[in-house]
Protein backbone atom coordinates (compact mmCIF):
# COMPACT_ATOMS: atom_id res chain seq x y z
CA UNK A 1 0.00 0.00 0.00
CA UNK A 2 2.86 2.34 0.82
CA UNK A 3 4.37 1.73 -2.60
CA UNK A 4 1.08 2.51 -4.32
CA UNK A 5 0.69 5.66 -2.23
CA UNK A 6 4.17 6.75 -3.22
CA UNK A 7 3.20 6.65 -6.90
CA UNK A 8 0.21 8.99 -6.52
CA UNK A 9 2.26 12.08 -7.61
CA UNK A 10 3.63 10.32 -10.71
CA UNK A 11 0.74 11.12 -13.11
CA UNK A 12 0.84 14.81 -12.13
CA UNK A 13 4.62 14.88 -12.53
CA UNK A 14 4.44 13.25 -15.96
CA UNK A 15 1.62 15.58 -17.07
CA UNK A 16 3.47 18.73 -16.01
CA UNK A 17 6.76 17.98 -17.76
CA UNK A 18 5.46 18.36 -21.36
CA UNK A 19 3.69 21.57 -20.32
CA UNK A 20 7.01 22.95 -19.08
CA UNK A 21 8.70 21.91 -22.32
CA UNK A 22 5.94 23.62 -24.30
CA UNK A 23 6.37 26.88 -22.40
CA UNK A 24 10.14 26.72 -22.92
CA UNK A 25 9.77 26.27 -26.68
CA UNK A 26 7.21 29.08 -26.75
CA UNK A 27 9.81 31.51 -25.40
CA UNK A 28 8.46 31.65 -21.84
CA UNK A 29 11.35 30.28 -19.75
CA UNK A 30 10.04 31.77 -16.51
CA UNK A 31 6.72 29.96 -16.87
CA UNK A 32 8.56 26.78 -17.91
CA UNK A 33 10.67 26.78 -14.74
CA UNK A 34 7.59 27.54 -12.63
CA UNK A 35 5.84 24.51 -14.15
CA UNK A 36 8.89 22.36 -13.44
CA UNK A 37 8.86 23.53 -9.82
CA UNK A 38 5.21 22.54 -9.53
CA UNK A 39 6.10 19.11 -10.90
CA UNK A 40 8.72 18.72 -8.17
CA UNK A 41 6.32 19.97 -5.51
CA UNK A 42 3.96 17.15 -6.46
CA UNK A 43 6.33 14.78 -4.64
CA UNK A 44 5.98 16.61 -1.34
CA UNK A 45 3.33 15.75 1.25
CA UNK A 46 1.95 19.24 1.87
CA UNK A 47 -1.84 19.25 1.81
CA UNK A 48 -2.06 22.55 -0.09
CA UNK A 49 0.01 21.09 -2.96
CA UNK A 50 -2.72 18.55 -3.73
CA UNK A 51 -5.28 21.34 -3.91
CA UNK A 52 -2.99 23.37 -6.15
CA UNK A 53 -2.50 20.44 -8.51
CA UNK A 54 -6.26 19.94 -8.74
CA UNK A 55 -6.60 23.60 -9.72
CA UNK A 56 -3.67 23.72 -12.13
CA UNK A 57 -4.07 20.53 -14.18
CA UNK A 58 -7.53 21.17 -15.76
CA UNK A 59 -6.51 24.61 -17.17
CA UNK A 60 -3.35 23.00 -18.56
CA UNK A 61 -5.51 20.39 -20.31
CA UNK A 62 -7.68 23.18 -21.73
CA UNK A 63 -4.51 24.91 -22.93
CA UNK A 64 -3.42 21.76 -24.78
CA UNK A 65 -6.83 21.53 -26.45
CA UNK A 66 -6.72 25.20 -27.47
CA UNK A 67 -3.16 24.81 -28.77
CA UNK A 68 -4.23 21.72 -30.72
CA UNK A 69 -7.02 23.66 -32.39
CA UNK A 70 -4.65 26.44 -33.46
CA UNK A 71 -2.06 24.07 -34.90
CA UNK A 72 -4.65 21.96 -36.70
CA UNK A 73 -6.20 25.06 -38.23
CA UNK A 74 -2.79 26.30 -39.37
CA UNK A 75 -1.88 22.95 -40.97
CA UNK A 76 -5.23 22.70 -42.69
CA UNK A 77 -4.71 26.14 -44.23
CA UNK A 78 -1.26 25.10 -45.43
CA UNK A 79 -2.54 21.77 -46.74
CA UNK A 80 -0.27 19.78 -44.42
CA UNK A 81 -1.17 16.56 -42.54
CA UNK A 82 -2.57 17.18 -39.11
CA UNK A 83 -4.21 13.98 -37.81
CA UNK A 84 -1.12 12.59 -36.10
CA UNK A 85 -0.34 15.93 -34.47
CA UNK A 86 -3.88 16.27 -33.20
CA UNK A 87 -3.85 12.72 -31.80
CA UNK A 88 -0.60 13.36 -29.89
CA UNK A 89 -1.64 16.69 -28.41
CA UNK A 90 -5.13 15.53 -27.49
CA UNK A 91 -3.52 12.49 -25.86
CA UNK A 92 -1.39 14.84 -23.75
CA UNK A 93 -4.54 16.78 -22.82
CA UNK A 94 -6.28 13.53 -21.84
CA UNK A 95 -3.25 12.51 -19.75
CA UNK A 96 -3.33 15.88 -18.00
CA UNK A 97 -7.01 15.49 -17.11
CA UNK A 98 -6.49 11.89 -16.01
CA UNK A 99 -3.68 13.01 -13.68
CA UNK A 100 -6.28 14.67 -11.46
CA UNK A 101 -8.14 11.40 -10.77
CA UNK A 102 -5.60 9.88 -8.34
CA UNK A 103 -5.59 13.16 -6.43
CA UNK A 104 -9.30 12.80 -5.69
CA UNK A 105 -8.93 9.49 -3.89
CA UNK A 106 -8.84 9.09 -0.11
CA UNK A 107 -5.34 7.62 -0.39
CA UNK A 108 -4.20 10.93 -1.91
CA UNK A 109 -5.71 12.85 1.01
CA UNK A 110 -3.80 10.62 3.40
CA UNK A 111 -0.58 11.05 1.48
CA UNK A 112 -0.91 14.84 1.19
CA UNK A 113 -1.71 15.30 4.87
CA UNK A 114 1.06 17.55 6.12
CA UNK A 115 -0.38 20.69 7.75
CA UNK A 116 -3.82 19.76 6.43
CA UNK A 117 -5.78 22.17 8.70
CA UNK A 118 -3.97 25.10 7.08
CA UNK A 119 -4.19 23.91 3.48
CA UNK A 120 -6.90 26.38 2.47
CA UNK A 121 -5.16 29.48 3.94
CA UNK A 122 -1.94 28.42 2.22
CA UNK A 123 -3.65 27.90 -1.13
CA UNK A 124 -5.56 31.15 -0.64
CA UNK A 125 -2.34 33.04 0.02
CA UNK A 126 -0.79 31.61 -3.14
CA UNK A 127 -3.78 32.52 -5.31
CA UNK A 128 -4.09 35.99 -3.78
CA UNK A 129 -0.41 36.68 -4.38
CA UNK A 130 -0.73 35.55 -7.98
CA UNK A 131 -3.83 37.71 -8.35
CA UNK A 132 -1.87 40.73 -7.12
CA UNK A 133 1.31 40.17 -9.11
CA UNK A 134 0.14 38.83 -12.48
CA UNK A 135 -1.72 42.04 -13.48
CA UNK A 136 1.35 44.03 -12.45
CA UNK A 137 3.55 41.78 -14.56
CA UNK A 138 1.22 42.12 -17.53
CA UNK A 139 1.17 45.93 -17.34
CA UNK A 140 4.66 46.71 -15.97
CA UNK A 141 7.00 43.70 -16.14
CA UNK A 142 9.96 45.96 -15.42
CA UNK A 143 8.77 46.31 -11.83
CA UNK A 144 10.26 42.85 -11.25
CA UNK A 145 14.00 42.67 -10.73
CA UNK A 146 14.32 39.34 -12.53
CA UNK A 147 12.77 40.80 -15.69
CA UNK A 148 15.20 43.71 -15.61
CA UNK A 149 18.26 41.47 -15.59
CA UNK A 150 16.87 38.50 -17.55
CA UNK A 151 14.17 39.46 -20.08
CA UNK A 152 11.41 36.85 -20.53
CA UNK A 153 12.22 35.36 -17.13
CA UNK A 154 10.19 37.85 -15.09
CA UNK A 155 7.13 35.61 -14.78
CA UNK A 156 9.17 33.28 -12.58
CA UNK A 157 9.27 35.96 -9.89
CA UNK A 158 5.48 36.08 -9.28
CA UNK A 159 5.48 32.27 -9.28
CA UNK A 160 8.23 32.07 -6.66
CA UNK A 161 6.59 34.81 -4.61
CA UNK A 162 3.30 32.91 -4.63
CA UNK A 163 4.96 29.71 -3.46
CA UNK A 164 6.62 31.73 -0.70
CA UNK A 165 3.21 33.17 0.25
CA UNK A 166 1.89 29.63 0.74
CA UNK A 167 4.80 28.78 3.03
CA UNK A 168 4.38 32.03 4.97
CA UNK A 169 0.68 31.35 5.53
CA UNK A 170 1.57 27.95 6.97
CA UNK A 171 4.12 29.43 9.37
CA UNK A 172 1.77 32.19 10.47
CA UNK A 173 -0.94 29.60 11.18
CA UNK A 174 1.19 27.29 13.31
CA UNK A 175 1.67 27.02 17.04
CA UNK A 176 4.81 29.18 16.87
CA UNK A 177 3.08 31.94 14.89
CA UNK A 178 4.43 34.84 17.07
CA UNK A 179 8.03 33.68 16.54
CA UNK A 180 7.41 33.12 12.83
CA UNK A 181 5.85 36.57 12.49
CA UNK A 182 8.90 38.31 13.95
CA UNK A 183 11.32 36.29 11.83
CA UNK A 184 9.38 36.89 8.63
CA UNK A 185 9.00 40.57 9.49
CA UNK A 186 12.77 40.92 9.99
CA UNK A 187 13.39 39.10 6.71
CA UNK A 188 11.00 41.49 4.98
CA UNK A 189 12.96 44.50 6.26
CA UNK A 190 16.38 42.97 5.55
CA UNK A 191 15.43 42.25 1.93
CA UNK A 192 14.08 45.78 1.60
CA UNK A 193 17.26 47.46 2.82
CA UNK A 194 19.55 44.97 1.07
CA UNK A 195 17.86 45.87 -2.19
CA UNK A 196 18.36 49.53 -1.40
CA UNK A 197 22.06 48.94 -0.70
CA UNK A 198 22.46 47.00 -3.94
CA UNK A 199 20.69 49.74 -5.86
CA UNK A 200 22.99 52.41 -4.44
CA UNK A 201 26.28 50.53 -4.47
CA UNK A 202 26.03 48.03 -7.31
CA UNK A 203 23.27 48.54 -9.88
CA UNK A 204 20.46 51.08 -10.14
CA UNK A 205 18.17 48.45 -11.66
CA UNK A 206 17.54 47.21 -8.13
CA UNK A 207 15.62 50.46 -7.51
CA UNK A 208 11.99 50.79 -8.54
CA UNK A 209 12.46 53.66 -11.00
CA UNK A 210 16.23 53.78 -11.15
CA UNK A 211 16.18 56.81 -8.83
CA UNK A 212 16.57 56.91 -5.07
CA UNK A 213 13.56 57.41 -2.82
CA UNK A 214 14.26 57.79 0.88
CA UNK A 215 13.01 54.69 2.75
CA UNK A 216 11.33 56.65 5.54
CA UNK A 217 7.71 55.59 6.22
CA UNK A 218 6.53 59.11 7.05
CA UNK A 219 7.55 60.30 3.58
CA UNK A 220 4.83 58.14 2.03
CA UNK A 221 2.41 60.74 3.40
CA UNK A 222 4.65 63.81 3.12
CA UNK A 223 6.16 63.34 -0.34
CA UNK A 224 2.91 63.88 -2.32
CA UNK A 225 2.28 67.08 -0.34
CA UNK A 226 5.76 68.37 -1.20
CA UNK A 227 5.63 67.31 -4.85
CA UNK A 228 1.98 68.12 -5.42
CA UNK A 229 1.48 64.68 -6.94
CA UNK A 230 2.89 61.16 -7.00
CA UNK A 231 0.22 59.48 -4.93
CA UNK A 232 1.09 55.89 -5.91
CA UNK A 233 2.87 54.85 -2.71
CA UNK A 234 0.28 56.51 -0.49
CA UNK A 235 -2.48 54.80 -2.50
CA UNK A 236 -0.73 51.44 -2.23
CA UNK A 237 -0.34 51.91 1.51
CA UNK A 238 -3.99 52.94 1.89
CA UNK A 239 -5.34 49.99 -0.10
CA UNK A 240 -3.18 47.46 1.74
CA UNK A 241 -4.16 48.96 5.10
CA UNK A 242 -7.84 48.82 4.22
CA UNK A 243 -7.32 45.15 3.34
CA UNK A 244 -5.50 44.08 6.51
CA UNK A 245 -6.11 46.97 8.89
CA UNK A 246 -3.46 48.04 11.37
CA UNK A 247 -1.70 44.71 10.76
CA UNK A 248 0.31 46.72 8.24
CA UNK A 249 2.27 48.03 11.25
CA UNK A 250 2.93 44.56 12.68
CA UNK A 251 3.81 42.73 9.44
CA UNK A 252 4.70 45.04 6.54
CA UNK A 253 6.51 48.10 7.94
CA UNK A 254 10.23 47.81 7.23
CA UNK A 255 11.09 50.23 10.09
CA UNK A 256 8.64 49.01 12.70
CA UNK A 257 10.13 45.54 13.01
CA UNK A 258 13.34 46.87 14.56
CA UNK A 259 11.39 49.05 16.97
CA UNK A 260 9.30 46.01 17.95
CA UNK A 261 12.42 43.85 18.29
CA UNK A 262 14.00 46.39 20.61
CA UNK A 263 10.82 46.62 22.68
CA UNK A 264 10.59 42.83 23.07
CA UNK A 265 14.11 42.65 24.48
CA UNK A 266 13.04 43.93 27.91
CA UNK A 267 10.13 43.78 30.32
CA UNK A 268 7.05 45.71 29.23
CA UNK A 269 6.14 49.00 30.85
CA UNK A 270 3.00 51.03 30.19
CA UNK A 271 3.60 53.81 27.68
CA UNK A 272 2.99 57.39 28.87
CA UNK A 273 -0.46 58.75 28.14
CA UNK A 274 0.91 61.67 26.16
CA UNK A 275 2.59 59.42 23.57
CA UNK A 276 -0.41 59.34 21.15
CA UNK A 277 -0.55 63.14 21.26
CA UNK A 278 3.12 63.26 20.30
CA UNK A 279 2.46 61.09 17.25
CA UNK A 280 -0.46 63.29 16.22
CA UNK A 281 1.84 66.30 16.50
CA UNK A 282 4.48 64.53 14.40
CA UNK A 283 1.92 63.84 11.68
CA UNK A 284 0.83 67.47 11.65
CA UNK A 285 4.44 68.69 11.70
CA UNK A 286 5.41 66.34 8.85
CA UNK A 287 2.55 67.44 6.58
CA UNK A 288 2.95 71.14 7.41
CA UNK A 289 6.71 70.96 6.85
CA UNK A 290 6.16 69.32 3.45
CA UNK A 291 3.62 71.98 2.52
CA UNK A 292 5.92 74.75 3.73
CA UNK A 293 8.85 73.39 1.72
CA UNK A 294 6.66 73.29 -1.37
CA UNK A 295 5.32 76.83 -0.90
CA UNK A 296 8.84 78.16 -0.28
CA UNK A 297 10.14 76.45 -3.39
CA UNK A 298 12.74 74.56 -1.36
CA UNK A 299 15.05 72.39 -3.48
CA UNK A 300 14.81 68.61 -3.42
CA UNK A 301 18.04 68.34 -1.44
CA UNK A 302 16.51 70.32 1.42
CA UNK A 303 13.38 68.17 1.40
CA UNK A 304 15.48 65.01 1.46
CA UNK A 305 17.49 66.35 4.41
CA UNK A 306 14.24 66.91 6.32
CA UNK A 307 13.17 63.37 5.45
CA UNK A 308 16.41 62.01 6.82
CA UNK A 309 15.84 64.00 10.00
CA UNK A 310 12.40 62.46 10.36
CA UNK A 311 13.59 58.90 9.86
CA UNK A 312 17.27 58.23 10.22
CA UNK A 313 18.01 60.70 13.01
CA UNK A 314 14.99 59.84 15.15
CA UNK A 315 14.95 56.07 14.76
CA UNK A 316 18.13 55.33 16.77
CA UNK A 317 16.83 57.51 19.61
CA UNK A 318 13.47 55.77 19.54
CA UNK A 319 15.12 52.35 19.49
CA UNK A 320 17.09 53.20 22.59
CA UNK A 321 13.89 54.26 24.32
CA UNK A 322 12.06 51.18 23.11
CA UNK A 323 14.79 48.89 24.39
CA UNK A 324 14.68 50.48 27.83
CA UNK A 325 10.94 51.02 28.15
CA UNK A 326 9.57 47.82 26.59
CA UNK A 327 7.19 49.51 24.17
CA UNK A 328 7.64 50.54 20.52
CA UNK A 329 8.47 54.21 21.04
CA UNK A 330 9.09 55.10 17.39
CA UNK A 331 5.93 53.42 16.12
CA UNK A 332 3.70 54.75 18.88
CA UNK A 333 5.14 58.20 19.38
CA UNK A 334 6.90 59.38 16.22
CA UNK A 335 5.91 57.58 13.02
CA UNK A 336 3.23 59.62 11.19
CA UNK A 337 2.36 56.68 8.95
CA UNK A 338 1.51 54.55 11.96
CA UNK A 339 -1.22 57.00 12.92
CA UNK A 340 -2.65 56.89 9.40
CA UNK A 341 -2.57 53.09 9.57
CA UNK A 342 -4.48 53.23 12.84
CA UNK A 343 -7.15 55.51 11.37
CA UNK A 344 -7.50 53.44 8.21
CA UNK A 345 -7.57 50.34 10.41
CA UNK A 346 -10.87 51.55 11.86
CA UNK A 347 -12.35 51.11 8.37
CA UNK A 348 -10.92 47.62 8.01
CA UNK A 349 -13.33 44.77 8.88
CA UNK A 350 -10.80 42.72 10.87
CA UNK A 351 -10.83 42.81 14.68
CA UNK A 352 -9.57 40.73 17.58
CA UNK A 353 -12.54 40.06 19.86
CA UNK A 354 -13.22 38.11 23.02
CA UNK A 355 -15.43 35.25 21.89
CA UNK A 356 -15.23 33.00 24.95
CA UNK A 357 -15.01 33.07 28.77
CA UNK A 358 -11.93 34.73 30.27
CA UNK A 359 -10.28 33.59 33.52
CA UNK A 360 -8.20 36.79 33.90
CA UNK A 361 -4.79 35.14 33.67
CA UNK A 362 -3.66 38.36 31.93
CA UNK A 363 -1.31 36.48 29.61
CA UNK A 364 -2.66 38.52 26.69
CA UNK A 365 -1.93 41.80 28.48
CA UNK A 366 1.61 40.72 29.30
CA UNK A 367 2.45 39.78 25.72
CA UNK A 368 0.92 42.91 24.15
CA UNK A 369 3.44 45.72 23.52
CA UNK A 370 0.81 48.16 22.29
CA UNK A 371 -1.09 48.56 25.60
CA UNK A 372 -4.10 47.33 23.65
CA UNK A 373 -5.30 44.83 26.26
CA UNK A 374 -7.31 46.30 29.11
CA UNK A 375 -8.92 43.89 31.53
CA UNK A 376 -9.97 41.21 29.00
CA UNK A 377 -12.67 39.86 31.33
CA UNK A 378 -14.61 43.12 31.25
CA UNK A 379 -14.03 44.19 27.62
CA UNK A 380 -14.91 42.74 24.24
CA UNK A 381 -11.30 42.66 23.15
CA UNK A 382 -8.30 44.90 22.50
CA UNK A 383 -8.72 48.66 22.35
CA UNK A 384 -7.91 50.97 19.43
CA UNK A 385 -4.16 50.51 19.98
CA UNK A 386 -4.33 46.95 18.60
CA UNK A 387 -2.21 46.40 15.50
CA UNK A 388 -3.49 42.83 14.86
CA UNK A 389 -0.21 41.12 15.64
CA UNK A 390 -2.39 38.36 17.16
CA UNK A 391 0.24 37.37 19.74
CA UNK A 392 -2.54 37.43 22.33
CA UNK A 393 -4.36 34.63 20.50
CA UNK A 394 -1.31 32.39 20.79
CA UNK A 395 -0.96 32.79 24.58
CA UNK A 396 -4.65 32.59 25.54
CA UNK A 397 -5.07 29.18 27.16
CA UNK A 398 -8.85 29.51 27.13
CA UNK A 399 -8.94 30.25 23.40
CA UNK A 400 -11.18 33.14 24.37
CA UNK A 401 -9.80 35.52 21.72
CA UNK A 402 -10.30 35.24 17.97
CA UNK A 403 -10.06 37.25 14.78
CA UNK A 404 -13.51 38.34 13.63
CA UNK A 405 -14.88 39.99 10.51
CA UNK A 406 -17.12 43.07 10.58
CA UNK A 407 -17.36 43.15 14.37
CA UNK A 408 -18.93 39.73 14.82
CA UNK A 409 -19.40 38.82 18.48
CA UNK A 410 -19.02 35.09 17.85
CA UNK A 411 -16.01 33.16 16.68
CA UNK A 412 -15.77 32.79 12.90
CA UNK A 413 -13.60 29.82 11.99
CA UNK A 414 -12.74 31.29 8.61
CA UNK A 415 -11.85 34.86 9.71
CA UNK A 416 -8.43 34.13 11.21
CA UNK A 417 -7.23 31.97 8.29
CA UNK A 418 -8.55 34.55 5.80
CA UNK A 419 -6.60 37.37 7.45
CA UNK A 420 -3.51 35.16 7.58
CA UNK A 421 -3.81 34.43 3.85
CA UNK A 422 -4.17 38.14 3.08
CA UNK A 423 -1.12 39.06 5.17
CA UNK A 424 0.99 36.28 3.65
CA UNK A 425 -0.01 37.33 0.13
CA UNK A 426 0.83 41.00 0.74
CA UNK A 427 4.12 40.08 2.43
CA UNK A 428 5.18 37.95 -0.55
CA UNK A 429 3.90 40.41 -3.16
CA UNK A 430 5.75 43.37 -1.63
CA UNK A 431 8.83 41.22 -1.17
CA UNK A 432 8.77 40.24 -4.85
CA UNK A 433 8.74 43.72 -6.37
CA UNK A 434 11.51 46.27 -6.61
CA UNK A 435 10.10 48.56 -3.96
CA UNK A 436 12.58 51.40 -3.50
Amino acid sequence: MRGASGLIPLPSFVALLPAGAHFWRAGQPGLAVATALLALLAWTRAAWVRLLLLLALPPLAALWIWHTGRLVQTRQLLGEPWHRLAAILLGVALLTVAATLPLLRESARRRYSRNAPNALPQLGALLLCLGLLLPVWRMHPQLFVLERFFPQWGLLQPALASLWAALVAGWLSGKTAPIARMRLWRLFSLVFFAQLALGLAVESRFLLSGHLHLPVPGLIAAAPVYRGGGWFMLGLFSVSTLLVGAAWCSHLCYFGVWDATAAKSTARRPAPRWLPHLRLGMLALTLLAALGLRLCGAPTATAMACGLLLGLALVPCALLISRRAGYAAYCRGICPLGLLAKWLGWLSPWRVRRTGPCRRCMACARVCRQDAMDDPATTNGPNANCNLCRDCLAVCQQKALAVTFCGAARSQDWAGPALTALLAALHAAFLAMARI
